[in-house]
C-alpha cells in the first residue's frame, strides 16, 4: 500500500491503438443513414431548441410529426394535467380525420393533416391516434453537460484511446445523465454512465458502503469495458450502443431475425417484445449528441467548460472512519464528499469505515505537505484492520422492509440500499437482509414473530430463495435523470419509456441481464437453448412438473445431462412460457449478482485453443471462470466443436 499521485492534465497523448482506430472514419463506425436523418433531426431539436420547461407533442412512430411545442406550468400536479389533455386534443382530432376523410375540416383538422399528407391513411392515423407522445426539451441540461463534462473529458478520451476504442463514445453521458454524476433514475441507474446495479457490479464495487458507479473514473473504465464487450458481441457499434440501453440478447436476436446488422432495418423492422420508444431511439439520439457537442458554436452562446482537476490519489492501508482522513489531511467532509462520489451515506455519517484499498481523491492545491506523511501520521488507535460488522435479519411470513428497518432502528432508504431492493422494497421469504449496525458493537436480536437476526461474521450469510412471495408493496422513488427517451409516453402518462441505460426485460420477465448476451427465451415451438448451470430438475421445476416427464418428452435416459448449447422441448402445460423465462432468469440472476459480489471483471484477452484442450480445463483449471461466462463472452461457442486453433474470449477476474 501506499500514496499514489495522479494528475487528469498529463493525461493528454493518445496511445498508438487509438491513433490507428481513429484511422477509420466515424462515418464508417457510427454511419447516419438518410433514412434516418428525419429521427436525428428530432433529437437535434430536443437537444438544443426547447429546455425542460417545455417539450414536443409528437408521433412516437414517426418523430419527426410534431404537433405541438407545449409550455409546462411548472408544477407537477398541472402539468399530468395538461399533458393528459394535449394528448386527448392531438389524438381526438386524429382520430376524427380517420373516420371522416371528406368531411369539411376545421383550423386545427387541417393543420394536423398536413403534418401527415392529404395521401395519409384512416388505417395510418387511426395508428397515430394511439401513438401520441411527449418529450421533453433538454436544451438546458445538454449546455449544463457541456460546461460539466470538462471535468472528466480528458480522462473519458484516454480510457478510449488505451482500449482503442472509438472517441466519440465519450459523448455518450450526455445520452444517459447530462454528465451529472449525481444522475440516478427511477430504474436504479446511476452516475453519468447509468449503470443499474447488476451491471455495475460486474466490473466496479457496488455495495453499501462503495458504489463506484457514482464515481466518474471508475465508471469510464466499466462502461468503456461494456461497450467493447457489446461490440464483440454484435459486430457492430450501432448495436453495441442499442445494446448499452437493450442488452446484447436482444440486439443479437434482432439481428438474427431480420438476418441483418443494418441499424436502419432493424428500428424499423424488429418487433422484439420490450424493444420500445428509448430503445429504437437511443443509437439516433447518440447521434444527435455527437452531432451538438461537435458544433457547440453553432447551438449554443459561448460558455465556459470545467476543467480536469489535479488531484492527490492516496490509497488507504487500513480500514479508517472519514473524520481520521479529514482531520489529517485538515479538509473538511464537504470537500471530500465532493470528490469521493463512490463512498455512501454510512461512511460519512460514520456508521462504516473507508474500506481499506480505497483511494481517496483530494485537490492537490487543498494539500499542505506530504500526503504520505500525513497519512502516516493518524493515530494507531484510529486504523482498522476490519470494517464495522454488520447485523444479519432472516426474512419471515409478515415481514416488510419499513417493519424490519424500524425495528432495528434503521432509515428504511439505508435497508433498501444496503440489499440492492428494487424500487418496490420487494423481499421474499428466507432471504437473508444485511442491516446496518451502529458502532463496532456486535448484538443479537429475537423476537416472537420468529425473526432471526445474527451478529456478523466472516462467513457469507445464505443466499436468498429464488421463489418471490412479494412480501412488500411499499415503494421508493428516486429523482429521475430526464434523458431523452426517460420521457413518459403520453399513452400512459405515468409510466416510464425507459431508462437509457437500463437493463434488459428479457422475456417481460422484469429482471435485470443486460450484459448477459444468453437466450433465456422461449422459441415458438416451445423450446429452449439449455445454458450453463442448468439441468433438466431445474426446468421441471420452474415448470412445475416432474423432471420423469420432461426427460419422456425428449427420449432422454434417466441420469443423461442436458448439453449446454443443444436445444430441449419443454412441457407447459402448467406454467406459461412467459412465467417459465421469468424463473428461469430469476435463478440466473441469483446466480450471477451472487458471483459478481465476489469477483469483478477486469479485462479480457484472447485465448488459441491447443490439441488436446477442453472447455472443462480451462474454465475449471486453467482460468478458473465459470462455464456461464465464458458463455457470454463466446455466446456462438459450441463445446462440441472445439478445435486446435480456434480463439476465444476469456474473461479475467479480480476479486471484488
Amino acid at each position: 500500500m501506499g500514496t499514489r499521485f495522479f494528475t487528469l492534465v498529463q493525461r493528454t497523448c493518445l496511445c498508438m491503438t487509438f491513433v490507428l482506430a481513429a484511422t477509420t472514419s466515424a462515418e464508417d463506425l457510427f454511419p447516419r443513414p438518410s433514412e434516418l436523418q428525419a429521427d436525428i433531426n428530432f433529437w437535434v431539436k430536443v437537444y438544443t431548441e426547447i429546455d425542460t420547461s417545455s417539450g414536443f407533442i409528437h408521433d412516437a412512430d414517426d418523430v419527426s410529426v410534431i404537433y405541438e411545442t407545449l409550455q409546462l406550468t411548472g408544477n407537477y400536479r398541472a402539468e399530468k394535467k395538461q399533458l393528459k389533455a394535449a394528448v386527448a386534443r392531438h389524438s381526438a382530432t386524429l382520430r376524427h380525420l380517420a373516420a371522416n376523410p371528406s368531411q369539411q375540416l376545421n383550423a386545427e383538422q387541417q393543420r394536423v393533416q398536413l403534418l401527415w399528407g392529404k395521401s395519409a391513411s384512416s388505417a395510418r392515423l387511426r395508428k397515430a391516434a394511439d401513438s401520441v407522445r411527449f418529450q421533453r426539451g433538454q436544451s438546458n441540461r445538454f449546455r449544463q453537460g457541456l460546461v460539466r463534462s470538462g471535468e472528466w473529458n480528458t480522462y473519458i478520451d484516454s480510457v478510449l484511446a488505451d482500449r482503442g476504442l472509438p472517441p466519440e463514445l465519450a459523448i455518450l453521458p450526455h445520452v444517459e445523465s447530462s454528465f451529472n454524476p449525481k444522475a440516478y433514475s427511477s430504474a436504479g441507474a446511476a452516475g453519468i454512465w447509468q449503470f443499474t446495479r447488476s451491471t455495475g457490479r460486474r466490473y466496479l464495487q457496488v455495495d453499501y458502503v462503495v458504489d463506484e458507479r457514482m464515481d466518474p473514473f471508475a465508471a469510464t473504465v466499466a462502461a468503456a469495458q461494456l461497450l467493447e464487450h457489446n461490440r464483440q458481441l454484435t459486430g457492430t457499434w450501432p448495436l453495441a450502443l442499442t445494446a448499452y440501453n437493450h442488452g446484447a440478447s436482444s440486439m443479437r436476436r434482432a439481428s438474427a431475425q431480420l438476418g441483418t446488422t443494418d441499424i436502419t432495418t432493424i428500428l424499423r423492422n424488429y418487433k422484439g417484445r420490450s424493444f420500445g420508444f428509448a430503445s429504437r431511439n437511443f443509437y439516433l439520439s447518440f447521434l444527435a449528441a455527437l452531432e451538438v457537442s461537435s458544433n457547440t458554436e453553432r447551438y449554443f452562446a459561448p460558455f465556459k467548460s470545467a476543467g480536469p482537476i489535479p488531484y492527490a490519489e492516496v490509497e488507504l492501508p487500513d480500514y479508517l472512519l472519514v473524520d481520521s482522513f479529514a482531520k489529517a489531511f485538515n479538509t473538511d467532509l464537504d470537500l471530500l464528499k465532493q470528490h469521493n462520489r463512490a463512498l455512501l451515506e454510512p461512511i460519512w455519517r460514520k456508521k462504516k469505515r473507508i474500506p481499506q484499498g480505497f483511494t481517496m481523491r483530494v485537490p492537490r492545491d487543498r494539500i499542505v505537505g506530504s500526503p504520505a506523511q500525513l497519512l502516516a501520521a493518524i493515530p494507531a488507535e484510529e486504523r482498522f484492520s476490519e470494517q464495522t460488522p454488520d447485523l444479519f435479519h432472516t426474512v419471515v411470513r409478515g415481514d416488510t422492509v419499513s417493519e424490519i428497518a424500524t425495528r432495528y432502528g434503521h432509515n428504511i432508504r439505508d435497508v433498501a440500499s444496503m440489499n440492492g431492493l428494487n424500487r418496490r422494497y420487494q423481499i421474499r421469504i428466507g432471504q437473508v437482509l444485511k442491516l446496518p449496525l451502529e458502532g463496532s458493537i456486535v448484538v443479537a436480536v429475537s423476537t416472537p414473530s420468529s425473526t432471526q437476526a445474527v451478529a456478523a461474521t466472516t462467513k457469507t450469510p445464505p443466499q436468498p430463495s429464488t421463489v418471490s412471495t412479494g412480501i412488500s408493496e411499499e415503494a421508493i422513488v428516486y429523482d429521475t435523470a430526464h434523458t431523452p427517451a426517460q420521457e413518459a409516453s403520453m399513452a400512459q402518462t405515468e409510466s416510464s419509456a425507459g431508462n437509457m441505460a437500463g437493463e434488459l426485460t428479457q422475456g417481460g420477465s422484469g429482471l435485470e441481464l443486460l450484459a448477459d448476451p444468453s437466450n433465456y427465451t422461449v422459441a415458438a415451438d416451445q423450446s429452449i437453448e439449455v445454458q450453463a448451470s442448468e439441468t433438466l430438475g431445474h426446468y421441471a421445476e420452474w415448470l412445475d412438473v416432474r423432471a420423469s416427464k420432461l426427460r419422456q418428452l425428449s427420449a432422454r435416459r434417466f441420469g443423461r445431462p442436458v448439453v449446454v448449447g443443444h436445444r430441449l422441448k419443454l412441457d407447459f402445460s402448467q406454467v406459461s412460457p412467459q412465467e417459465f423465462e421469468r424463473r428461469r432468469i430469476a435463478y440466473q440472476s441469483d446466480l450471477q449478482q451472487t458471483f459478481f459480489m465476489a469477483w469483478h471483471i477486469r479485462a479480457t484477452h484472447k485465448h488459441v485453443i491447443a490439441q488436446g484442450e477442453s472447455l472443462w480445463a480451462l474454465t475449471r483449471q486453467q482460468y478458473k471462470v465459470p462455464m456461464w461466462l465464458l458463455r457470454q463472452y463466446n455466446p456462438d461457442l459450441d463445446p462440441d466443436r472445439l478445435h486446435p486453433g480456434m480463439v476465444i474470449v476469456i474473461p479475467e477476474l479480480v476479486k471484488a
